[in-house]
């Protein structure tokens, strides 16, 4: 009887890049991010090397901009818990080289779910006839994500800098502050819109320097 598997494939969200959402559907996942179309390459190679059947797929999305979470598990207690014992979760353990993605909580989740994880070493493919090695990908990416954050912290400061100095003190100025930029097209820090609140606590932050 064939091997049984299970596909995990997980990104983060890029927010100066607006990137904040995954489409549920793996084909659309795979559009969106070139790291998902990664790992659904690469788990669907293993799988149709060792003969096996791949029986579901997942495209998933954490919160953070920067790191692995919690909220893993419910997702995967979610779509996974019952092959637990039927099937084998494949995922890229992209943490091999330099923890890049380290992802301790797919392990406890896995785990806690009582489901058997195995993880694929990250070796660069073939990806629509290009060369495609995820840790040359990751480092790239990872230098131009440090040039979009200054950018942003630069253009989110001085907008706000500005807009301080236009609207006087008064009730209401930091929820009016927070239309203003939005309205110009001003990001917050974050890569969002700005909120009466997001205004104040950096409005505080610049002052205490």
């Amino acid at each position: 009887m064939a091997e049984r598997f299970v596909g995990f494939y997980w990104t983060l969200p890029v927010n100066w890049a607006g990137f904040r959402e995954l489409p549920v559907d793996v084909s659309a996942a795979a559009a969106a991010s070139q790291t998902i179309q990664y790992q659904r390459e690469r788990v669907r190679r293993y799988v149709a090397g060792e003969h096996g059947e791949l029986i579901d797929e997942i495209a998933f999305m954490d919160v953070r901009t920067d790191r692995a979470t919690e909220i893993v598990e419910a997702e995967l207690k979610r779509r996974v818990s019952k092959y637990a014992g039927r099937a084998i979760l494949l995922y890229v353990a992209f943490d091999e080289h330099h923890r890049w993605r380290h992802n301790p909580y797919l392990r406890a989740a896995a785990e806690s779910i009582g489901i058997e994880l195995l993880p694929l070493s990250p070796e660069p493919i073939e990806l629509d006839g290009r060369r495609f090695d995820p840790i040359a990908h990751f480092t790239k990416w990872r230098s131009r994500d440090e040039e979009e954050k200054d950018r942003l912290r630069y253009e989110a400061t001085d907008g706000l800098r500005q807009a301080l100095q236009q609207i006087s003190s008064k009730r209401g100025r930091w929820a009016e502050i927070a239309a203003t930029l939005n309205a110009k097209g001003v990001r917050s820090i974050q890569g969002d819109v700005w909120t009466a609140e997001g205004v104040r606590k950096l409005a505080t932050r610049m002052a205490a320097l």
